[in-house]
């Protein structure tokens, strides 16, 4: 707990170095994966205020009192809610020396800031978004570690229902084993919808699994990842059942070198759109740009996606180490079937590590 409380004090003194850019007082931070990157607390039920001085109040209810005290290293002033979350804060903010307060303006709707402005009308009230994500884009050891941990996992849970893939088997039961399997390999269960789409929905980017049968001549687009501690992992695979299409061999090559491609382009000093446009240019040389829609990635960390948000794309994102993203790019064509291979990169001056390692250097037939 002592590394884990002089990495969250640093965390908080980056954080409160951003509030002061801003000539505010004081953060109200909403979002979930935020103030638990803060506090370590996981409760699913709070709010946390960080000022500029380092103070932080945290606000939650009874349910989760053991929770925090367990959980929660450092100076912390905890206040269990009574009333609402508005009046809570108002009460807790009249106890501070604050003028300036900024707002997550992703995590608040509108009627709910004009309440809070109401509710205290001698504050001034700025909203900001991805202020504490910006810290967060660069991963620690701790958190690098808890990644490293949800892809392993993932991978193993992977590995599991191969012997599954079978002409009658339902997509939905692929994606159920999978989500199992997650849990028992010691993680903490799915951090999306889990993808298994065959056949034709092979060509739908997110085709969540469906109550479709496999069939001899599929292609199978499975996405998926595990939790881990919070930390999200993020890897595609795509199968064939039997012997599929030519084309659809030709276009998964396609995809794996356009892959590989933009991981090379992963490095120190370039932005997103460098690693984009070395997939992209690769898969528009091939004849199958019109066919590739999405973006090549975004960031994974307490969130699974992360780096994708207007205020901080990852296509303008400068990328610095122990910053840690995926790789996806895919050809998807209509009626017809998809490829995409995603896996999860760590940036590593100029040699980026591929942190996900499931084969993919031939389409697997199975």
């Amino acid at each position: 707990m002592e590394n884990k409380q002089e990495l969250l004090s640093l965390i908080n003194a980056h954080v409160t170095d951003l509030i002061k850019e801003e000539n505010a007082d004081a953060l109200i931070i909403f979002n979930q994966a935020n103030y638990r990157y803060l506090t370590n607390f996981t409760g699913e039920e709070a709010q946390l205020i960080l000022t500029a001085s380092g103070e932080r109040v945290l606000l939650s209810d009874s349910r989760f009192a053991g929770q925090i005290k367990a959980q929660a290293p450092g100076e912390l002033d905890v206040v269990m809610k009574h009333s609402s979350d508005y009046e809570e804060l108002t009460k807790a903010l009249k106890k501070m020396n604050v003028k300036k307060v900024l707002v997550e303006g992703e995590f608040v709707s509108a009627s709910e800031y004009e309440k809070l402005k109401q509710l205290n009308p001698e504050l001034e009230f700025v909203m900001v978004e991805e202020l504490v994500e910006r810290v967060r884009n660069i991963k620690d050891d701790l958190e690098i570690a808890a990644l490293r941990k949800a892809i392993d996992i993932s991978m193993e849970s992977f590995k599991g229902i191969l012997p599954m893939i079978n002409p009658g088997v339902k997509e939905r039961a692929i994606g159920a084993k999978l989500d199992y399997l997650f849990k028992v390999n010691g993680g903490d269960g799915p951090d999306f919808d889990t993808i298994v789409a065959s056949g034709v929905r092979s060509a739908w980017a997110h085709g969540v699994a469906s109550d479709k049968e496999l069939a001899e001549g599929d292609m199978i687009v499975i996405d998926f990842g595990s939790f881990y501690h919070g930390y999200a992992a993020d890897i595609t695979r795509t199968v064939a059942l039997g012997e599929v299409d030519a084309e659809m061999h030709k276009i998964y090559d396609i995809v794996h070198k356009a892959q590989r491609r933009g991981i090379a382009a992963a490095v120190a000093g370039n932005t997103g759109y460098d690693v984009d446009k070395a997939a992209r240019d690769y898969i528009t040389e091939q004849g199958y740009g019109q066919y590739f829609g999405h973006g090549i990635g975004h960031g994974i960390g307490l969130e699974i996606h992360e780096l994708c948000q207007p205020a901080l794309p990852f296509r303008t994102t400068k990328l610095v180490n122990n910053m840690v993203h995926t790789v996806e790019p895919g050809i998807y064509l209509p009626d017809k079937g998809g490829v995409r291979i995603e896996d999860d990169i760590l940036v590593h001056d100029q040699t980026p590590e591929t942190l996900s390692t499931l084969p993919k250097d031939e389409l697997i037939s199975l």
